[in-house]
């Protein structure tokens, strides 16, 4: 009798822990600009007529806001990456 795999195809990989962290660090800071880019455009989607305008001064306050937490956001990725480089420098190959 031949008995079929539950799962066909090839096996999952199996990546150690520190490799996956590192990847999604690296995906996270290539994401990181993109997203950005469009918090940084939701202003211009923003009421200017009618009772539900949105004033300039409000505006100002979130693209500097944003500014300010891309800048947080930035120099977080920055020090995680860099953390996990010198680990891995740390160690033979």
């Amino acid at each position: 009798m031949n008995k079929t795999p539950d799962r066909p195809g090839p096996p999952p990989v199996f990546h150690e822990k520190r490799t996956y962290r590192r990847r999604r660090l690296m995906d996270a800071a290539r994401f990181a600009p993109v997203l950005a880019m469009f918090l940084w455009l939701v202003p211009l989607f923003w009421s200017q007529t009618g009772e539900s305008r949105i004033s300039s001064a409000t505006a100002l306050i979130y693209i500097f806001a944003l500014w300010a937490g891309v800048i947080v956001v930035t120099l977080a990725l920055s020090y995680a990456l860099g953390q996990i480089a010198d680990d891995d420098a740390g160690t033979d190959p």
